[in-house]
């Protein structure tokens, strides 16, 4: 329960069984937040990090009284607060969290993702124009905030305020280019303003867009989670930053934790060929194929790190067994045309391509590939629809607009290829492909 600011009474610090079932990798973190809190049990830091330790960890119940302590100990502090309206919230607790929550932006009103979130559940609870004061209230806290001003033209295009939604997803993008989340949404306000071309761009650029936040102080929470696969991703995370001997170490521990687990095995495998250590990467994932060679996604990974090394026959073999596996995936398919291109067979490259954009006709890259391999089999006409295709599902890959300028440019159609770098540099002025692009462009035309 929590109690008013005024009260004397200090809430019981707690023994580790009370906090439920603590993961014997959760343990230490736990111990050593209750033995800080021990020490200090009047002050609202130890048990909001008590709070912050259940909370990461999946212990709710415990959090939602540790955070109920810290406000009790501590109620001007409106981190407390907020964190006590997250659990309430996960405990579809919403009457409770909305309260909570405006108890923080009342303590803190300059924290932009309160206002945020207090937005979201707002409008979970059908209360639009509340909602729209905190997203409109966040947008001028933080106005490079993207997320801001997509939820705000979420909420619009929800009240059918369509043109309204437009020039606020404008704004987003313009803070945050190629958002897909943003363009989703985009694509349903043209669709509604009957901008039916536009709309289908959009939608097909966003389909798989989901809202991002930005929340130091859920951030900070997420720290304290102990599990192997938090301890994983932040590893992961962290060598693939920085790929140095430090964070090389620190992923090749977990190895020495599971000797025996194939599905770790694999990852790091691919997680090394990724920050292009291919001389550690390549081995361990040729010991986890040796150990289960089903894994279709760990053959095609090895058959792109054999290929990055030039390693032909071996990478044929590699994407062979992971198309045998797998005949209809068409990633596969796309890096068998790479290894076929690369040896200098264009004519199989090209029908490995052909097969990629069957099986996965989504795919940006296999179009631009087979448009690249039609241009230097002379197949121009094929080569436009690949890259105009490619370009009309992904407006945002300065490569697909690149390749229907050099098409356009190979026939003398400059104005056409001016057009589309003209579209390229809308998406992505910086790419330096773009830039080169132009400069052949303009070298052709004079």
């Amino acid at each position: 329960m929590i109690v008013a600011a005024g009260c004397a009474r200090r809430p019981p610090v707690p023994a580790l069984a009370d906090l439920g079932s603590v993961a014997p990798e959760v343990r230490p973190l736990a111990e050593e937040a209750l033995n800080a809190l021990a020490q200090n049990p009047s002050d609202g830091a130890w048990w909001g990090r008590l709070g912050m330790v259940c909370e990461a960890n999946g212990l709710l119940d415990a959090a939602h009284r540790a955070y109920g302590a810290a406000t009790e100990v501590q109620p001007s502090t409106a981190k407390w607060w907020y964190r006590l309206a997250f659990v309430e919230a996960r405990r579809e607790q919403f009457d409770e969290a909305i309260r909570h929550a405006r108890k923080a932006i009342d303590l803190e009103p300059s924290y932009a993702p309160a206002h945020l979130r207090l937005g979201l559940w707002l409008l979970d609870r059908n209360d639009i124009a509340g909602a729209e004061r905190e997203y409109t209230r966040a947008t001028e806290l933080e106005p490079n905030n993207a997320t801001a001003w997509t939820e705000l033209a979420r909420l619009y295009l929800e009240r059918g305020e369509n043109q309204r939604t437009v020039d606020t997803l404008q704004r987003a993008l313009s803070v945050r280019p190629g958002d897909r989340y943003a363009l989703q949404l985009l694509g349903t306000a043209y669709k509604r303003l009957g901008r039916t071309s536009e709309a289908e761009t959009a939608l097909a650029v966003g389909s798989t867009g989901a809202p991002e936040f930005a929340d130091p102080w859920t951030l900070e929470m997420q720290s304290f989670e102990r599990s192997f696969a938090y301890r994983l991703k932040n590893a992961t995370q962290a060598f693939l930053a920085n790929p140095n001997r430090s964070t090389f170490t620190q992923l090749e521990r977990f190895r020495f934790e599971r000797p025996d687990d194939v599905a770790l095995l694999s990852h790091l495998g691919e997680v090394f060929i990724e920050g292009r250590r291919f001389d550690q990467g390549i081995p361990i994932l040729e010991q986890a194929l040796a150990k289960d060679p089903q894994r279709f996604e760990a053959q095609i990974v090895l058959a792109s790190a054999y290929l990055e090394q030039n390693d032909l026959a071996h990478a044929r073999i590699a994407i062979d067994r992971a198309i045998s596996i797998h005949p209809t995936l068409g990633r596969a398919h796309e890096i068998r045309g790479a290894i076929l291109s690369r040896a200098g067979d264009k004519r199989g490259a090209l029908e490995a391509l052909q097969l990629a954009v069957r099986y996965d006709p989504r795919s940006t890259r296999a179009l631009v590939w087979k448009g690249r391999i039609e241009i230097q089999l002379a197949k121009l006409a094929d080569a436009q629809e690949s890259f105009t295709r490619a370009a009309r599902q992904d407006p945002t890959s300065p490569e697909a607009w690149i390749g229907v300028a050099d098409v356009a440019m190979a026939l003398k159609e400059f104005d056409r290829a001016a057009a589309a770098l003209e579209q390229a540099s809308r998406f992505n002025a910086s790419d330096s492909g773009v830039k080169e692009a132009a400069r052949r462009l303009a070298a052709v035309r004079h």
